[in-house]
């Protein structure tokens, strides 16, 4: 009885998630037989691993930040693959549909939230900003609109209301080992099943702005902690302005939820500050110097630097 060969697949990743998928594709049994990948943005502070150098380590050929028009080399090249999968795990490109049609065995994603919720962009941070309980994986196919195909497996995890998007991201790193590697191996071996996404589809969340990380203090103690916790470092940090410079809130937790008589964004003592409703404690704040400073009893932090004057 002649053997069947190993599908063959692409694979399009980056950072840490990306390397999940690598090692959860080999681990399956399928060959991966091209890598597309990103470099790393300048300035980004760079806590994963390198797709790039795990794929090279391994022998496998990448392709870095190229060209998917039809009429491209890139194409081209992947037209003559002949792929059976086509696997993607934070590629930051959207794949085309010209690109989606070639692989027998179709094109699928993984991505950090239960489909259809947080369908689109920064999906780990949105979770924490809109305080979920519960977040998770999704193995889907990918088709032409964003996060929309039919889905073949997902996992959860709950989410501490303390967690922050660093440590969220490795939750979903630990529980996707194994995850993906059922999931890529139910792909070889013909036995995943497909269910479609429920209609209508909610709205897909675009990618967050650095606008987005300032403190509104006149939000709950509990949507602000959110908030920072949800950009806390690597993340930029959520910024308010104070005695005439930037700050960073980057660790904070709520003290009390119910109404506060000082005006929102008045630093009480013990580092508490005041917010529209409740008191949140910072535990690690950073000025414009970038040292960690206690906070001055009585003065205000605003939600940009027009509010202060």
């Amino acid at each position: 009885m002649t053997a069947r060969r190993p599908l063959r697949a692409i694979l399009a990743g980056y950072g840490q998630f990306g390397c999940l998928a690598f090692d959860a594709t080999r681990a399956a049994g399928i060959d991966i037989v091209l890598v597309l990948t990103h470099r790393d943005r300048t300035g980004e502070f760079c806590w994963w691993d390198s797709v790039q150098e795990r794929s090279l380590s391994a022998g496998i050929p990448v392709l870095i930040d190229d060209d998917f028009r039809p009429d491209s080399t890139l194409s081209t090249t992947l037209g003559q693959l002949a792929p059976d999968l086509i696997i993607s795990s934070f590629y930051r490109d959207i794949l085309p549909a010209h690109i989606l049609a070639l692989p027998t065995h179709g094109a699928w994603n993984v991505h950090p939230s239960l489909l259809p919720a947080y369908r689109g962009r920064a999906p780990i941070n949105w979770h924490l900003v809109q305080g979920e309980a519960q977040g998770g994986l999704t193995v889907h196919r990918m088709v032409p609109r964003v996060d929309a195909g039919a889905i073949i497996a997902q996992v959860s995890v709950e989410i501490d209301p303390d967690q922050d998007a660093y440590g969220l991201s490795w939750q979903l790193l630990r529980a996707g080992a194994p995850f993906l590697r059922q999931a890529f191996s139910d792909l070889a071996h013909g036995t995943a099943v497909e269910r479609d996404m429920p209609l209508p589809l909610p709205p897909a969340y675009r990618g967050r702005r650095p606008a987005d990380g300032r403190i509104d203090w006149q939000q709950s103690a509990r949507s602000i902690h959110n908030l920072v916790r949800a950009v806390a470092p690597p993340w930029p940090g959520a910024t308010a302005f104070l005695n005439g410079e930037w700050w960073t809130v980057v660790r904070t937790r709520v003290v009390d939820e119910l109404a506060c008589a000082a005006p929102p964004g008045t630093i009480l003592d013990r580092n508490r500050i005041a917010c529209g409703s409740g008191i949140i404690q910072c535990l690690l704040a950073v000025s414009g110097s970038q040292h960690p400073q206690a906070l001055p009893i009585g003065s205000r932090f605003t939600h940009s630097q027009e509010h202060s004057q």
